[in-house]
């Protein structure tokens, strides 16, 4: 048998007999190049009690327990979704209990006296099967995993400082806070960590905290079994475990509640959770890349976000500076949004002087995501291949430099605004391109709907008529 040496697998053995538990337990225990984590029961209702509180790999099932038998046992297990592979081991098999056995959805049967390179072949296989039929289910959950192509395209020396940071820590497991205004890209610097890690191969999944409701949230992230609470109609799988092996994001993690904060700290110490509902603990191997806008120390002084846990997750911190912050960005960014929208026929697009001003002038309260939308409208409503100020919209207040036309006689220069000002007139805009739908323009500002609806309601804005 071959194995990788770092193998881990966890086995129960229930048997009667204590001979037989012993031997088992020393053939598992002295196996090279595998790693067994043996627990041994002399019953099986002890084999239940151990199956109902802990997850194992295997199980290798005596048929002939007193009480109840390996079949009884095997029947009471057979419809919960993290139940391990079983062999049955029993003096007394017949071809009538192998086939019952096979057909509860037993992976193999052997008869004692056990031999010991079969024996740890089956473990070994059923190990395997068992991992290959989790990873089947996860990724049938999985929420996101297109992390091909990312790139990060900046001039800016801050942004390549930012970035070297990133290259020398993506092959770790070290946890990361990437921190930024809204609209930064701390989505697009998660997956290039993950696409640069070594669990590449494994889902990356995300959750922004902001974006679900408190009740929603925790089932999101931990699953919850059929019959947790009203509407529970079937188990769902929460990304926490979609996650194992590769990586979770959470974004916004500032908004998650502290409860969750609690149980969230608790996987990532243990690398253990429990559903919604559910009982047993269920083991899960995941890198954590969270990001935020807002100040964590600050909440944490202030006593809403735990301590514990943020002194947890900013092992590393990748600081992403706004766009007004790096304006020689404004124009490489908007070219590349054009040959992003046009593969093929970049050469053909061009943006005119004027235009490039404007957008160069302007202090992108919505950094990077705003210069996507406004690059994209202008690219659907100019007549030809050419970008030109009357194309960026009067959310840029070009409304002036539009009237007064392109021959250099205007002025796209843009009056120093204060901050509220600026965030209005980006509320305005997001509202506008979406024709007043709130759950689209809170996407679009990289909030919630809660809060664009507070917004909404303070900067006194109404639907038009």
């Amino acid at each position: 048998m071959s194995a990788p040496t770092d193998l881990v697998i966890t086995v129960l053995v229930a048997d009667d007999e204590e001979d037989q538990r012993v031997l088992i337990d020393s053939i598992l225990r002295g196996a090279e190049g595998v790693r067994h984590v043996v627990t041994t029961v002399s019953d099986g209702h002890a084999a239940l009690a151990a199956l109902r509180e802990r997850v194992f790999d295997v199980a290798l099932l005596d048929l002939s327990m007193p009480g109840l038998d390996g079949l009884a046992v095997l029947e009471a297990v057979a419809g919960d979704p993290v139940r391990p592979q079983v062999i049955f081991v029993s003096g007394h098999g017949t071809v009538a209990t192998a086939t019952r056995a096979m057909k509860l959805g037993a992976y193999d049967f052997v008869e004692k006296p056990v031999e010991r390179e079969r024996l740890l072949t089956l473990v070994w296989k059923a190990a395997e099967a068992r991992r290959v039929h989790a990873k089947t289910e996860r990724l049938e959950a999985m929420v996101s995993r297109d992390v091909g192509g990312v790139r990060i395209v900046t001039e800016d020396p801050r942004m390549h400082g930012v970035l070297e940071l990133l290259q020398r820590v993506a092959p770790s497991d070290v946890s990361v806070l990437v921190t930024g205004e809204s609209g930064t890209g701390k989505e697009l610097v998660a997956r290039l960590l993950h696409r640069l890690s070594g669990r590449n191969q494994e889902p990356l999944v995300a959750l922004n905290c902001a974006a679900v409701s408190e009740a929603l949230a925790e089932s999101e992230l931990f699953g919850h079994e059929k019959g947790a609470f009203t509407g529970a109609a079937t188990r769902k799988i929460g990304l926490i475990e979609v996650a194992d092996g590769g990586t979770l994001f959470l974004d916004e993690i500032g908004d998650l509640d502290l409860a969750l904060q609690a149980k969230l700290l608790r996987a990532l110490e243990t690398k253990q959770f429990r559903r919604v509902g559910g009982v047993k603990e269920i083991p899960t191997d995941f890198r954590l890349v969270s990001a935020t806008n807002r100040p964590l120390q600050a909440l944490v002084d202030e006593g809403v976000f735990r301590g514990d846990l943020y002194y947890r997750i900013n092992a590393i911190v990748l600081d992403l500076p706004p766009l007004r912050e790096r304006p020689g960005d404004i124009a490489l960014l908007a070219r590349h949004f054009l040959e992003d929208l046009h593969p093929g026929e970049a050469a053909a697009w061009s943006i005119s002087p004027e235009a490039m001003r404007v957008l160069e002038s302007y202090s992108w309260p919505g950094n990077v995501r705003e210069l996507h939308n406004v690059v994209e409208r202008a690219a659907l409503l100019t007549p030809d291949r050419t970008l030109r100020v009357s194309d960026l919209g009067t959310s840029l207040g070009t409304e002036t430099a539009s009237r007064e036309g392109e021959d250099g006689a205007g002025t796209a220069s843009l009056p120093a605004l204060d901050l509220g000002t600026l965030e209005r007139m980006a509320v305005e805009a997001a509202l506008e391109r979406t024709g007043w739908h709130q759950g689209q323009a809170a996407e679009l500002l990289g909030i919630s709907d809660r809060t664009l609806h507070r917004k909404i309601r303070g900067f006194g804005l109404r639907r038009p008529e």
